[in-house]
C-alpha cells in the first residue's frame, strides 16, 4: 500500500497535490486529491466543484496515538477533527477540507474517517438532516432503516438489493430539506458493509467483495453494481426502526413524541456530543427532526433474528410501498 511521509506531505503541499479525480455523491461534486474509489466519478467538470479535499498541514500538532478522537468546532469554520494513527482533517468552511494523515498511515485508510464521521459532520454543517441509517429505493419511494449497533440496517438494506430493488446509501444517510414539504434524500455510493454472517446469509451476485478495510475489521466492503445502485434524490417516505425479534415480521406506525424520538436517537451527528451540539446549533438541530418527523412515515419494525427469514420483511414492506 502507498504510504505518504511528511516530506512527501511537505513536498506536495509546497509543489503541488498529486492528481485529483472528480466525483459525485450526497448531491455534491467532489474534486479529491486523494483517491475515494467509493465514489461515483462526476462527469461536470467544466464547473468548481462543491468541495475540495486536498493534503495539507492542519495548524496543530497530530495528537498523541494513544488518545481518543479529537473534534474541535470553531466560530470561524475552521473545525478539526482528528483519529489517531490515522489522519487530522481540518475545515475550511464547507467547502475545502485539508488532510494531514499520520506518517506511516497508509492512504487506503483515509476514505473511511472522510466517507463517515467527516462527511457526517461536513453534512450537518451544509444544513442538511444526517442519520446513520441504510436506505432503499422500493417500486420509486424510499424505505430506511435505523436502528442500535448490530440491529441490521445494512443487511437489511441487502436483502431488498438481493431483492432486485436498489440501494441509495448505507451507514450515512443525508436528507435535504430545502423543498418546505418534501424532504429528498441525497444518494451516497453504490457500497455496503456487510459482516460474513450477513453475507452468507444474502449472498449478492452483482457485488464485488473488496479486502478489509484493516486486519480484525468485523465488516467487509460490497462494491454494487451500477444497476444495483440509484442516483435519484427521493423523497424520504418510510422510516423504520429495527428491533430484532419475535416470531413474524410486524410494522407498528409511531406518531407524535414517539416518532421525534426514534428519529433524534439515530442522528449520525449526536455522537459528536456537545462539542457540535450546543445553544443555537442544538435548538436547530432539534427543528430539523420535528419537521422531518412530521413529513415522514415513522414506524418500528420487528424482524425475526433468523437472518434467512429477512425476505419476509422484505414482502411485507413491499406490500405496504404498493398500498400506497
Amino acid at each position: 500500500m502507498k504510504m505518504l511521509s511528511h516530506d512527501e506531505l511537505g513536498a506536495t503541499t509546497a509543489i503541488g497535490q498529486p492528481p485529483a479525480t472528480q466525483y459525485f455523491a450526497f448531491g455534491l461534486t467532489i474534486r479529491s486529491h486523494i483517491p475515494l474509489p467509493e465514489l461515483s466519478p462526476s462527469e461536470l467538470t467544466g464547473r468548481e466543484p462543491d468541495l475540495l479535499i486536498r493534503f495539507g498541514p492542519c495548524g496543530r500538532p497530530l495528537p498523541p496515538r494513544s488518545g481518543g478522537v479529537v473534534v474541535h468546532i470553531d466560530p470561524d469554520g475552521a473545525h478539526y477533527l482528528a483519529w489517531p494513527g490515522v489522519a487530522a482533517f481540518r475545515f475550511d468552511g464547507v467547502h475545502r477540507i485539508d488532510v494531514e494523515p499520520y506518517p506511516d498511515a497508509p492512504t487506503s485508510f483515509l476514505a473511511f474517517p472522510l466517507l463517515g464521521p467527516v462527511f457526517g459532520l461536513l453534512l450537518h454543517l451544509r444544513g442538511l438532516v444526517v442519520l446513520h441509517a441504510s436506505a432503499v429505493e422500493v417500486r420509486g419511494m424510499s424505505a430506511v432503516f435505523v436502528g442500535d449497533k448490530l440491529a441490521g440496517k445494512s443487511t437489511t438494506a441487502g436483502a431488498f438489493v438481493r431483492a432486485g430493488h436498489r440501494l441509495l446509501t448505507d451507514d450515512l444517510l443525508a436528507v435535504d430539506l430545502v423543498d418546505p414539504i418534501v424532504p429528498r434524500i441525497l444518494p451516497a455510493f453504490a457500497q455496503l458493509k456487510l459482516s460474513d454472517e450477513s453475507s452468507s446469509a444474502i449472498p449478492l451476485t452483482n457485488a464485488q467483495a473488496l479486502p478489509l478495510v484493516y486486519e480484525g475489521f468485523t465488516k467487509r466492503q460490497y462494491r454494487l453494481a451500477a444497476s444495483s445502485f440509484s442516483h435519484r434524490q427521493l423523497r424520504l417516505d418510510h422510516l423504520f426502526i429495527l428491533d430484532r425479534g419475535g416470531d413474524t415480521p410486524v410494522i407498528e406506525p409511531l406518531q407524535g413524541f414517539d416518532a421525534l424520538a426514534g428519529l433524534m436517537r439515530f442522528s449520525y451527528i449526536a455522537r459528536f456530543g456537545k462539542a457540535v451540539l450546543a445553544g443555537r446549533t442544538e435548538a436547530e438541530h432539534l427543528q430539523r427532526c420535528a419537521r422531518l418527523s412530521r413529513q415522514t412515515g415513522v414506524s418500528r419494525l420487528r424482524v425475526p433474528a433468523d437472518l434467512d427469514r429477512l425476505d419476509e420483511a422484505v414482502r411485507l414492506i413491499e406490500a405496504l410501498v404498493g398500498s400506497r
